[in-house]
């Protein structure tokens, strides 16, 4: 990546201080003596740094003699507002946004053999090259979604890693929670976030392991936001929905994406770094969507049919055959037996 390629995805401290003071006092008029005076700059500088806000897509008013105050926020993602909210919720973190990439996780990995410090997240609004699980497409053509991935840099044992992408699921399937309240959202063993049946994210978490140590963690999502399901493809339209679909309303795409980036660091933090106190199985359970349901698992070539009893302590799933035999799968393909 060239240096004029950092240089446009890195803020400038000037762009994050108006935003910060338009953003912290949203009913109030912030005065452009009081900006230019913070910022060692000139009256007419801080109106052509405002208009290029305008320009992103915040609308702001201008009074004379009051100031300025922001009227409406961008629909897209933006990285400096996704780093303002998730500042505001106690994670501070560097963001990478691109209009366009082919996957988040794989900019996520260019940029830390490029030795960008972590933790860092990469935000699209559109992935070329979008994948999931086992190697699978995710489709990712519109600015509605969310495409984000959150890079560390644990350099602890690789045992560590066992239970990561089950406890993210927890933590954003929570956080998420409080967005669409009425809506019950729950995780689909393994990497599956679902409502009503329906899948409305995908997780996705790659490591790179150097002798016995976890050298580096991505971990990827696509979320569907606010996108409508009655535009997606064909083949997913029966099996896919948005938060915006089962909320029953539009969200603000860049505190989602805050909210996201902080449930991930969450679970870092009690995971990989040992912080939390809470129990794999009892945090399960209730955000399981496959409890007592009939299920398909193939492993290792193996087609494995039974009911759905939860995961045990090492985040393998239990199922009981028919014939009373209790069976653990810890890798695989799970799919609901019709």
């Amino acid at each position: 990546m060239s240096d004029t390629e950092y240089r446009q995805i890195i803020p400038r401290d000037d762009t994050n201080t108006i935003l910060s003071a338009l953003l912290n006092t949203p009913d109030t008029f912030v005065s452009g003596s009081v900006l230019a005076e913070q910022l060692g700059v000139s009256r007419p500088a801080i109106h052509g740094k405002l208009e290029k806000l305008r320009e992103q897509g915040f609308e702001i008013e201008a009074i004379r003699n009051k100031g300025y105050r922001l009227v409406k926020e961008p629909e897209v993602l933006h990285a400096d507002l996704i780093r303002y909210y998730a500042q505001k919720s106690g994670a501070p973190i560097e963001v990478l946004y691109f209009p366009v990439i082919d996957s988040t996780n794989s900019e996520a990995e260019r940029q830390l053999s490029h030795h960008r410090h972590a933790p860092f997240a990469v935000a699209s609004s559109c992935q070329t090259k979008g994948r999931g699980r086992l190697g699978r497409d995710w489709h990712s053509a519109t600015a509605d979604n969310l495409y984000l991935s959150v890079a560390f840099e644990p350099n602890i044992p690789q045992q560590a890693l066992q239970h990561f992408t089950l406890w993210v699921g927890i933590h954003i399937c929570r956080a998420l929670q409080g967005l669409v309240p009425k809506a019950p959202l729950k995780i689909k063993w393994p990497n599956d976030l679902h409502c009503n049946g329906r899948k409305f994210a995908g997780m996705l978490t790659e490591a790179k392991v150097d002798a016995d140590s976890l050298r580096s963690i991505i971990f990827g999502i696509g979320l569907n936001v606010n996108s409508n399901p009655a535009k997606y493809p064909k083949e997913i339209q029966k099996t896919a929905t948005s938060l915006y679909a089962v909320g029953g309303k539009e969200l603000k795409l860049n505190q989602v994406a805050a909210k996201v980036i902080n449930a991930t660091q969450a679970a870092y933090d009690a995971c990989i770094l040992g912080g939390g106190s809470e129990n794999l199985v009892d945090a399960w359970a209730p955000l399981n969507s496959l409890s007592g349901q009939s299920v398909t698992a193939i492993m290792n070539n193996k087609e494995i049919t039974g009911i759905a009893c939860g995961i045990d302590a090492s985040g393998a799933l239990q199922l009981l055959d028919e014939g009373g035999i209790l069976h653990s799968v810890s890798a695989g393909d799970i799919t609901l037996k019709k």
